[in-house]
């Protein structure tokens, strides 16, 4: 099994398409399916980033050994796919907003 197979049976057992994928990560659906069909390689970064969203290491990636699918216990839904997607693409003012706001909530509700 190639980098290509792994990255696709990681995807698929995290039960992500690849549209939720572009969502979180801003991958194209197009670079991540040469990915997945070992037409290109991702760089370091990029393979860091799928490894984490996926629950599985680099090395297991990389190199077939370790299979570790249940690493994370992080589950994260379509919605909150949608959500990040959103976020990624807002202005950087736009983004501190918001850190401001979820940072008073969590503040507030620390106090009770």
């Amino acid at each position: 099994m190639r980098l290509g197979d792994r990255l696709r049976q990681a995807r698929e057992s995290a039960r992500l398409s690849q549209v939720q994928v572009k969502g979180y990560t801003g991958i194209n659906n197009k670079t991540l399916s040469n990915y997945e069909k070992n037409v290109s390689s991702p760089d370091p970064y990029t393979l860091k980033t799928l490894a984490d969203l996926y629950g599985v290491t680099t090395d297991w990636l990389i190199s077939g050994e370790q299979p570790d699918f249940q690493k994370s216990t992080l589950v994260i839904s379509s919605e909150d796919l949608r959500l990040l997607g959103i976020f990624k693409n807002l202005p950087i003012e736009k983004k501190q907003a918001i850190e401001i706001l979820l940072s008073d909530t969590e503040d507030s509700t620390k106090k009770k």
